[in-house]
């Protein structure tokens, strides 16, 4: 294990915890970026490894200041993991970010916890940007999801939770590590553990801050049978976290789907035109599927799922 180079606990003010498998694509840019920064408290790296074949771990050695701890892959949850950082983590605030994710300048960081300066809020989440080889469906997607305007959200007494009202991303999150304790990230969903987390805090009265001047450059390149697969497990976690309800009207989903058509035959490649229609069949049905998937045999989920140990845990 390599073991940081800060002080004392107490000293510590935030907690930057990286999740890592097979992650050597965008590492050292993350790591660089993360060192990089400004910020007039003291901050920890912590990073968890789940069975890495690749070079990443030869990376990390690279870099001393990282706290590196290993579990074996069937150790791995979206929300265990992310938990076991927040126990391993000394700071007053947690800071998620993935590992194919890049700070953009040396104050990210300081930008994503400003917000907290309102002691109501218990969750900043930052703007995420697409890299230039992303595909036109995909920065459509970044572009329509994290717009420029700051916002902190609350639901009102009596107001239903959904997935619109209670977004949240841990793709470069902070949270009070009190509020944490409180309210922990649970591990008994699919995905989306961001999404369960905000939900509860903001039933429980707290907010949740969006804060777009802390950026990350962050994007994937899916095809088509990924894009299903992501989305089906999306669906079944939505199912879990809001009984499937997203809160956006199936109007705004039409109107969503001609603003991008029109986006990606502007700012798309020939390909890209060609691919649409199967990219957003594959987005919507594997979603629909996953919000029903209790209908399908475990065997077919399983089939449907990128996150197989899901179910097998489940069954």
């Amino acid at each position: 294990m390599a073991e940081s180079d800060c002080k004392d606990d107490h000293e510590i003010f935030a907690s930057i915890i990286i999740l890592t498998k097979n992650g050597e694509r965008y590492l050292h840019p993350l790591l660089d970026g993360l060192l990089a920064q400004s910020i007039a408290g003291t901050f920890e790296i912590i990073l968890i490894d789940s069975g890495s074949k690749d070079g990443t771990l030869q990376i990390v050695a690279d870099y001393p200041a990282v706290r590196l701890y290993e579990i074996p892959p069937k150790e791995f949850g979206h929300g265990k993991t992310r938990n076991l950082g927040a126990e391993l983590a000394h700071g007053k605030f947690l800071v998620y970010i993935p590992q194919d994710a890049t700070p953009v300048g040396r104050d990210w960081l300081e930008k994503l916890l400003r917000p907290f300066e309102n002691p109501a809020v218990a969750g900043v989440y930052a703007r995420q940007v697409a890299r230039a080889d992303a595909n036109a469906m995909e920065k459509f997607f970044l572009g329509d999801a994290y717009s420029s305007t700051p916002e902190t959200k609350s639901l009102a007494r009596g107001e239903e939770a959904s997935l619109a009202r209670c977004f949240f991303s841990t793709v470069s999150g902070a949270i009070r590590v009190s509020i944490w304790a409180r309210y922990p990230f649970r591990e008994d969903i699919i995905m989306s553990e961001d999404q369960a987390w905000a939900s509860e805090v903001m039933r429980a009265g707290y907010a949740v801050a969006y804060a777009p001047d802390s950026c990350v450059l962050h994007s994937h390149q899916y095809g088509i049978a990924d894009v299903f697969r992501r989305n089906f497990d999306s669906g079944h976690s939505i199912k879990q976290i809001f009984a499937g309800k997203t809160g956006i009207p199936f109007w705004r989903v039409v109107a969503k789907l001609m603003r991008e058509a029109a986006f990606v035959l502007r700012y798309g490649t020939a390909g890209e035109w060609l691919k649409f229609l199967p990219y957003e069949a594959a987005r919507h049905v594997g979603f629909m599927l996953g919000r029903h998937s209790e209908s399908l045999p475990v065997s077919m989920r399983k089939k449907f799922s990128s996150l197989r140990y899901f179910w097998e845990q489940s069954s």
